[in-house]
């Protein structure tokens, strides 16, 4: 018998129970053109930090499409470099290995761009912890005390349909390891 379902919320209630993969990727799909996926988007970028915060790499990675564009306007090269969520995994995890007490904090956490529609979303950082690993063959030098922050910057990801980052703009200071690269 069929229940006459009144709205979108009861038809993904419906589907929820169901246990339908396909049909909710589908109903976030839909939500996400209507313009009303921003908490969606925001949830993608909060997954990456915490898989930072939590040294998981398969999290990281999970974040990405296959390849994702990377804008680090601090950088020693401000042009644009496409990377494989992969390789952007990969790199996160030398950062953690050099500092495994790493931990993200915010100053503003994840948050939609305005306007509906809007793919862009903005998160004002900080990572507390100390360089105390070796990683890419670099010895820890100096004081271990707790640095923080151990660097901050403001990114900007672009959040696609498929909830996968697929650029990432950024702006930040360096840590001590990373100058030695």
């Amino acid at each position: 018998m069929l229940v006459p379902l009144k709205g979108l919320t009861s038809l993904v209630t419906l589907l929820m129970i169901s246990g339908d993969v396909n049909a909710l990727s589908f109903m976030n799909r839909l939500r996400l053109k209507a313009g009303g996926g921003s908490g969606l988007r925001e949830e993608v970028v909060g997954r990456y930090f915490d898989g930072v915060t939590k040294k998981d790499r398969d999290q990281i990675a999970s974040c990405f499409g296959k390849v994702a564009t990377i804008r680090d306007v601090c950088g020693l090269s401000t042009a644009e470099r496409s990377a494989s969520c992969d390789d952007l995994a990969d790199r996160c995890m030398d950062f953690l290995a050099a500092h495994p007490d790493c931990k993200v904090d915010f100053h503003y956490p994840p948050t939609c761009g305005r306007g509906s529609g809007s793919r862009w979303v903005f998160s004002h950082w900080y990572e507390t912890g100390t360089w105390s690993g070796t990683s890419c063959g670099i010895e820890p030098k100096g004081d271990r005390t707790l640095m923080s922050p151990l660097c901050e910057g403001q990114t900007r990801f672009l959040v696609s349909d498929d909830l996968k980052i697929e650029k990432i703009v950024v702006t930040r200071t360096f840590t001590e390891w990373e100058k030695m690269l």
